[in-house]
């Protein structure tokens, strides 16, 4: 059986509320509009599900988007995980898109170099990091054809490599979301996020261009890296801030004067992380309100998978 149908039967029974129902599925991971899984059915593979698209032209827009995306980043020399973008049809509703990729040594994943790798090590991960960072955002500047490209800089984002191969040249392994402009509009669209912003509020997103205003911060040198450094929190590490902003501001300072702006302090990376705690924690009681109303009062399909309790 192909990895395309053991997907296609893996959804067709997937209920969204209930995951963890199917057998042989474990959860590795959420995002906004994405659930990470490894199947059984499956060995050595992840599975990143993206769910929320209108229709067949949206997946197929997605997917293509996606696809620029990587050529893109490996043009500019930054390595990306093997991934195939696989597009699962369902009856009566629109399809959802799988992006699966081989799994990687646990030790080699960003956040366990952040939990686990001594000092010199971090340091040298996160040079790694901001050397492609500051590539791509140079890049952007000379570029002539109205294009811009970047990355979510977290760690957890990037594999380093493990055993005799460990310190190798990093992997990005989160391409889920294509940060690519052309003339200064998302490539990806913001329908795909709203999709998921519950119907009572999703106007006011949209008026307020939250989603364009999200997607900003990653265009920018400064912005982009105190959201990566804020997660040294969420990982349980905010003990190494201080050794992440001595390599950061560093960076800013000299290696990137002309990109970076003023340097980043510890008590702005605790504001914004306890800005977006909060602003996350909002939206996620939303849409489990959502959820009820469609699922227990409506008798709708959710089909979005939501997280339970987050430690932060």
């Amino acid at each position: 059986m192909s990895e395309r149908d053991v997907l296609a039967r893996f959804e067709a029974h997937l209920d969204p509320a209930r995951p963890e129902a199917a057998p042989g599925v474990s959860i590795i991971g959420y995002g906004e509009v994405s659930t990470v899984f490894a199947l059984a059915e499956l060995p050595g593979r992840v599975c990143k599900r993206m769910s929320g698209f209108r229709d067949a032209e949206a997946v197929a827009h997605y997917a293509e988007t996606v696809r620029r995306y990587i050529d893109f980043l490996e043009a500019e020399d930054i390595r990306v995980v093997e991934t195939a973008i696989l597009a699962i049809e369902r009856k009566g509703r629109a399809p959802v898109v799988y992006l699966a990729q081989p799994q990687l040594a646990a030790e080699g994943l960003g956040n366990s170099v952040l939990r686990h790798a001594d000092d010199a090590t971090l340091r040298a991960r996160l040079d790694a990091v901001l050397l492609r960072i500051g590539r791509l955002l140079r890049s952007n500047r000379e570029r002539r054809d109205g294009r811009s490209v970047t990355v979510d800089a977290q760690l957890s984002n990037w594999h380093f490599g493990s055993g005799e191969r460990a310190g190798g040249e990093p992997l990005l392994i989160d391409i889920g979301t294509p940060f690519m402009r052309k003339d200064g509009a998302d490539e990806i669209g913001v329908e795909l996020f709203l999709a998921a912003v519950p119907p009572g509020v999703r106007a006011l997103y949209r008026r307020a261009r939250a989603v364009e205003r999200y997607l900003d911060a990653f265009f920018d040198a400064r912005s982009l890296l105190v959201d990566a450094v804020a997660n040294f929190h969420k990982e349980g590490r905010p003990d190494r801030i201080p050794l992440a902003l001595e390599r950061v501001n560093r960076w800013l300072a000299e290696d990137v004067p002309d990109l970076g702006g003023r340097p980043i302090r510890a008590e702005d990376v605790d504001r914004y992380y306890r800005n977006d705690a909060k602003t996350l924690e909002l939206y996620l009681r939303a849409r489990r309100l959502d959820r009820f109303v469609r699922t227990r009062l409506l008798g709708q399909r959710y089909d979005f998978i939501l997280p339970g309790a987050i430690r932060r």
